[in-house]
C-alpha cells in the first residue's frame, strides 16, 4: 500500500497524518488518513452512512514498501493527478474524520517497479461525482533491489 505521498506544494503526507482534502462539491475538508480502501469493495464504503468521496492535493510522487525487503520505492505521477480517499464521518465524542485511501491493482509495469500488488487510484472527482482516472506515464527502470551487508 501507500507509504507516503508528496504534494506538488512540496508537502510529505504518510498515514496517521492529517490531510487536507476536498469533498466532490468543492468543499475543503480535512481528514486523518486511517489505512485503506479497495476500488473492488468501493460500492460497499459509499454505502456506510456518511461516508463520502474526497480528493488530496495533486501529487507530484508516492513511494510504495516493497513487499519481498521492506525498501521505500518512490515513484512519480503524471500531472493533474489527486489520490481519492473515502471519509468516514466522525466518531463520537471524536472531532476529526478519517480519511482512507483508495487503491487499486497494479499493473504488470507497476508492480515490478514497486514490487507490490497494489498503488494508489490515480484520479481526480468529476462534478457529476463520477472518478475520473489519469492515465500514468511510463514508469523508469525499476530501482535495483538492496544489497544486504556482506560482512
Amino acid at each position: 500500500m501507500c507509504n507516503r505521498f508528496r504534494s506538488v506544494v512540496g508537502k510529505e503526507w504518510k498515514p496517521g497524518d492529517a490531510l487536507p482534502l476536498e469533498f466532490l462539491d468543492g468543499t475543503p475538508a480535512e481528514g486523518v488518513w486511517a489505512g485503506f480502501a479497495t476500488r473492488e469493495k468501493l460500492r460497499w464504503w459509499l454505502r456506510q452512512p456518511g461516508n463520502q468521496l474526497a480528493q488530496s492535493e495533486l501529487v507530484e510522487s508516492f513511494a510504495e514498501r516493497t513487499d519481498d525487503s521492506g525498501d521505500i520505492i518512490w515513484g512519480p505521477v503524471s500531472p493533474a493527478t489527486h489520490f481519492l480517499f473515502v471519509v468516514q464521518p466522525p466518531l463520537p465524542g471524536k472531532s476529526y474524520q478519517l480519511a482512507r485511501m483508495i487503491t487499486d491493482e497494479a499493473n504488470p509495469e507497476q508492480a515490478t517497479y514497486f514490487r507490490h500488488g497494489r498503488i494508489p487510484l490515480f484520479g481526480t472527482l468529476s462534478s457529476e461525482g463520477d472518478i475520473v482516472e489519469v492515465s500514468q506515464d511510463a514508469l523508469p527502470p525499476p530501482p535495483p533491489k538492496a544489497q544486504g551487508e556482506l560482512f
